[in-house]
């Protein structure tokens, strides 16, 4: 008798200690689960709600601003540059201001400042925040045209090619991540689903 109660009770503690074994991996697993799917929704807004919106509109107005520039901009070098415009002109560069360059930077500094808890990294990048400022400066532009200098120019420049490139890179980046991310859940989905069929 003493025997099979022993036997009984080495049984019931096996299946105890292979229920929590089994409850504790269960769990890791979803732990697992849970923290990859927050990785992917991550990224994947970051792409969405920032880099993916910044990077269309960064790209569109870079290529009205070149085609602006190689249109109706002397060569550097060609005429002085702070003479005020003949008035043609400056009608011209005004219908551009307002209805291209303004616009677009003001969208891009406003999906910036609605969605900065995206931006890659700890910090906010400085070229980030300069063209922010550069934006800033076109509300005074705006309001105040007939006002300004002979240049009608923003009084923060725009940061260049620096911020074209980081937007394009950080959506290169996250793009990368994103495709790595998906790829390693389907493979564990994939095993874990041979394991379950087993």
């Amino acid at each position: 008798m003493e025997i099979s109660m022993i036997a009984a009770m080495v049984t019931a503690c096996a299946s105890i200690l292979i229920a929590i074994m089994a409850y504790w991996l269960n769990h890791q697993g979803e732990t697992r689960r849970s923290l990859r799917k927050a990785q992917i929704d991550r990224v994947s807004s970051q792409l969405k709600d920032l880099y993916g919106p910044l990077l269309v509109l960064t790209e569109t107005n870079e290529k009205a601003w070149r085609e602006y520039c190689r249109r109706y901009i002397l060569p550097i070098g060609v005429g002085p540059t702070e003479i005020p415009l003949p008035e043609l002109e400056e009608a011209r560069w005004r219908m551009w201001v307002e209805a291209v360059f303004a616009p677009t930077a003001q969208k891009m500094r406003d999906i910036i400042t609605a969605r900065g808890d995206l931006i890659i990294g700890g910090e906010m990048p400085p070229v980030v925040l300069e063209f922010c400022a550069h934006a800033a400066t076109y509300d005074a532009l705006l309001t105040n045209w007939d006002g300004v200098g002979p240049s009608k120019s923003t009084l923060i420049r725009h940061p260049g090619n620096r911020f074209l490139s980081y937007v394009r890179e950080s959506y290169g980046l996250l793009k990368a991540e994103q495709a790595l991310l998906l790829k390693v859940a389907r493979e564990v989905g994939r095993f874990e689903f041979n394991q379950s069929a087993r």
